[in-house]
This record gives C-alpha cells, structure tokens and sequence, in this order.
C-alpha cells in the first residue's frame, strides 16, 4: 500500500509540475515585454542575523507607467547588482505582477515539482516493476 501512495503521489506531482509549466507558457507567449534595471538592492535581515538583499526592478510598461517590482527572492551574497538588466514580462492588464524572465524566475516550481516527482515516480513505480519481473523469472 505504501508504494501505491508513493506513486500516487509521484503522478499528482508530476501533473502539478505540468500544470505549472503549462502556465508559465501561456504567460509568457501572452504577456508583454520589458526591460528592466535593478535600481536598488534592498537590505533585510535574514536568519541567525544575516543581512539578505532583494532586488528592486523598475521598467515602464507599454502604456507609460513606470512600475517598481520587488523581486521574490532575496540572497545573499546578492544575484543582481544595481543597474543589472533583465527581461521582464507582464499582463497588461496587471503590470504589478511580472515574472522575471530567467529559468527559475519563469520555470521554478516546475521543476521542483519534477524532481520530486521523479524520485517518487522511481520509488513507487519501481517496485512495481520489480514486482512483475520476480514473478515472471523467479518462479
């Protein structure tokens, strides 16, 4: 029963992964492009005391409105130093909400789904695999 679950779960993930995949796609054949600049590097405290720094992009959409993103991530030792360039897409009907258009800014979650996914999918399946070959050559 164990290794049902596993698989079970391997297969909701790897259609959650799909599902999110799917929807980073869709945004950005949808979305609208532009270039932004990193204008500051915000300074947060993080665990144990560390200083984190967050990426502040501003870029102006298609209609003129200049819009300051705060990144989703912070780091530190910073990824972005200020006056970095990078592409960035939006809904023109909400410019608020861009994604950053890197690999993990764009396919992220995805991929965490898939790696999980994959490992439970080699877990679950595996012994079911394995079941079938033992009966059919070890008896």
């Amino acid at each position: 029963m164990g290794y049902f679950i596993t698989f079970l779960l391997g297969v909701l993930l790897l259609l959650g992964s799909l599902y999110f995949f799917s929807t980073s796609i869709k945004f950005i054949k949808t979305g609208s492009r532009s270039i932004a600049t990193v204008e500051e590097l915000q300074k947060e405290s993080g665990r144990k005391g560390k200083s984190t720094y967050r990426p502040i992009f501003r870029f102006t959409t298609i209609t003129g409105k200049e819009i300051h993103y705060p990144y989703k991530v912070a780091s530190s030792p910073p990824d972005w130093a200020i006056g970095e360039k990078a592409t960035i897409i939006y809904q023109v009907n909400d410019p608020e909400n861009p994604m950053v258009l890197t690999y993990f800014g764009a396919f992220g979650w995805a991929v965490i789904l898939l790696a999980i996914a994959a490992v439970l999918l080699i877990i679950g399946g595996g012994y079911y695999i394995f079941e079938a070959y033992s009966k059919q050559f070890l008896l």
